[in-house]
């Protein structure tokens, strides 16, 4: 997937972010017209570099130590977790886990989703973070 060539480049993200349903399609495109608008200062499109450096990470992070959930217990902060259905990118199952161990954790499942949930359902996510943060 991440060594196929997309045109535009930006069009990774209909297979990354978002399921291969045709609800989680449509969205995914909106989202790129959207982001699309903005035609002037925009980031450039990440690489294989940003890639491989991004899955090192991912396998870093995710390898097993003994106690690793102690340091999410000691997180007081509250928490906002938000995940997709169908994440395959942070599976879904991690953010259960975060919920588990963060003490003070709200999570929130979007279904239908890949990694690009809030993307999928932008009012609804704003709606949704807006309330957890003028609750805390």
């Amino acid at each position: 997937m991440l060594t196929k060539k997309y045109e535009p480049a930006d069009t990774i993200l209909l297979t990354t972010f978002f399921n291969p349903t045709l609800a989680s399609q449509a969205a995914g495109q909106k989202f790129l017209d959207r982001i699309r608008l903005r035609t002037v200062d925009r980031d450039a499109n990440p690489g294989p570099d940003v890639y491989g450096a991004q899955v090192a990470a991912f396998a870093a992070w995710g390898t097993p130590s003994a106690n690793s959930n102690d340091y999410l217990k000691s997180i007081k902060q509250p928490v906002l977790i938000v995940s997709g259905s169908k994440d395959l990118i942070h599976y879904t199952s991690n953010s259960y886990k975060l919920e588990d161990n963060l003490p003070n954790a709200e999570l929130v499942v979007y279904p239908d989703t890949n990694h690009g949930s809030f993307y999928q359902y932008p009012e609804l996510f704003l709606q949704q973070a807006t309330t957890f943060l003028d609750q805390k």
